[in-house]
């Protein structure tokens, strides 16, 4: 007989108080407002032998020093096994990573004394004093969660709502073909979407021995990136989805999990296009802040209460499911894929663009934004090849964790929703929760396809595996997935 199941929840609000550095567009923005609170939220599920703990943020991704250091921190204290905590993030686009400060791998490059900085106020919140703030919260939100555990039981179930697109349209007249991220979908020239999308919710519920539901996880595979573009802090469609949640399940726990969407975005780009000419060129410009021809608000509104709908139909599935002593196994894989690597003659071609912009601002004549976001490319390459030299393999931590019919996998990459679906069908498991961004940001991981169509994601400044590490990456996964059902 399996050990009784206890579950531990808790949540908290992350918003700072002080202006921050925002993470998620190519060029630097400080925090104006708030619109909406970013939270953390921690599920805890130990039943004595094994255990896991997830933890979800309101961030564009996981801090490059976070992971590390609540492990750290965790070690010195009486509370989860360090290693069996994941870490992940919901993708806004409209939050920080705290740490930064402003462009620090241009930086190195051209010298912080050739670049423009947008004014910051003396009080933002960013370096160390950034990286405390945040590793505080996540430290006592875990711990909260570790020490709120009770026993109760879990139930899973899968449906369906429409969130996510494919961001990437293919152009071409027949003899060429090539895609562009928030391409213009109106243009004579459009033939199709590269990939997939895919509407399935995939939701965990908890209960407490009376058998009140006590939190939830969602996952959906698609970013929170309707907000995107501006200067507050939000959680994006995620905040939405909350209220509409506990509007009808009640003041519960959630944990939202973003799934396989490396190219997926909340807005249909065909219809959206017919009212955005001018401003799809700005957004893939990626120089200042636009303002498109939608209703964000509206549209995060909807995305919730479809979200929403999702989560109470799944509701009354999970409820003839639950159990108080599932089977909990949890594996941690640690894997080399293959680095994706740079050409020596690529190489030369941008150091040589970067010896160029490097000779051509000073002090006196700073580099502004829009060519600051040319280098994007050869600076990558550049610290590609630096990167190669060291190595050919690029580690990725995964997470493998089945929960009685249900299983769990983790990486840290924004995954193509391609692999995300392969996964899915080839894994045994009844539900598939599939977790990107997770302990730590590994850029997009693309496929054949979108190497061939190009456009940022899948050039090699944005990706650090290619797709011969997808094909191995999502083989793994179902392996490893499988054999946790003697499979």
């Amino acid at each position: 007989m399996e050990n009784t199941l206890r579950i531990g929840w808790a949540s908290a609000d992350i918003t700072p108080d002080r202006p921050v550095y925002l993470a998620g567009q190519m060029y630097v923005r400080v925090s104006k407002f708030v619109h909406d609170p970013i939270t953390a939220s921690a599920l805890v599920m130990d039943n004595g032998d094994q255990q896991a703990v997830f933890v979800s943020m309101d961030t564009v991704a996981v801090p490059d020093f976070l992971t590390a250091e609540i492990r750290r921190r965790l070690a010195k204290r009486k509370g989860p096994a360090p290693d069996k905590v994941s870490l992940c993030a919901t993708h806004t686009h409209t939050s920080s990573r705290f740490s930064v400060v402003g462009n620090e791998t241009l930086a190195r490059y051209m010298g912080s004394d050739r670049l423009e900085t947008p004014e910051a106020p003396e009080n933002i919140l960013c370096g160390e004093e950034g990286r405390q703030y945040l590793s505080d919260r996540i430290e006592c939100l875990i711990m909260d969660a570790w020490e709120n555990r009770r026993e109760g039981s879990a139930g899973t179930a899968e449906d369906y709502a429409v969130v996510g697109f494919n961001r990437r349209p293919v152009f071409g007249n027949g003899d060429h073909e090539s895609a562009r991220m928030y391409g213009d979908c109106s243009r004579t020239d459009f033939l199709r979407f590269e990939g997939s999308t895919d509407p399935t919710v995939t939701m965990l519920y908890t209960w407490d021995e009376a058998g009140t539901l006590t939190g939830a996880a969602v996952a959906v595979p698609c970013p929170a990136q309707v907000m995107e573009l501006h200067s507050f802090i939000s959680a994006d469609y995620w905040h939405y989805a909350r209220n509409h949640i506990r509007e009808r399940l009640g003041n519960i726990h959630i944990l939202p999990l973003c799934g396989a969407a490396g190219d997926q975005n909340p807005l249909d780009l065909v219809r959206i296009s017919k009212d955005n000419h001018e401003e799809l060129l700005r957004w893939s410009a990626q120089e200042e802040e636009v303002f498109r021809n939608l209703d964000m608000t509206g549209t995060c509104e909807a995305i919730g209460e479809r979200i929403a709908e999702a989560v109470v139909r799944g509701y009354r599935t999970a409820l003839g499911r639950k159990g108080s002593r599932p089977v909990l196994e949890h594996r941690i894989v640690h894997k080399e894929l293959p680095l994706r690597t740079v050409g020596e003659e690529e190489y030369r071609e941008a150091e040589q663009i970067i010896r160029d912009f490097r000779g051509r601002f000073t002090e006196g004549k700073r580099m502004g934004i829009t060519d600051q976001l040319k280098l994007y490319g050869p600076v990558g390459i550049a610290e590609r090849y630096a990167l190669q030299q060291k190595s050919r393999t690029f580690p990725a931590e995964l997470h493998i964790l089945r929960l009685q019919d249900s299983v769990f996998v983790t990486h840290p990459f924004e995954l193509f929703t391609e692999y995300g679906l392969r996964i899915r069908a080839g894994c045994r498991a009844r539900n598939v929760f599939h977790i990107q961004l997770c302990n730590g940001y590994a850029d997009y991981l693309p496929t054949r396809a979108a190497i061939a169509g190009g456009s940022y994601s899948s050039e090699p400044a944005s990706t650090y595996v290619g797709p011969e590490g997808g094909d191995l990456l999502a083989a793994l996964l179902i392996e490893e997935a499988n054999r946790l059902f003697g499979r």
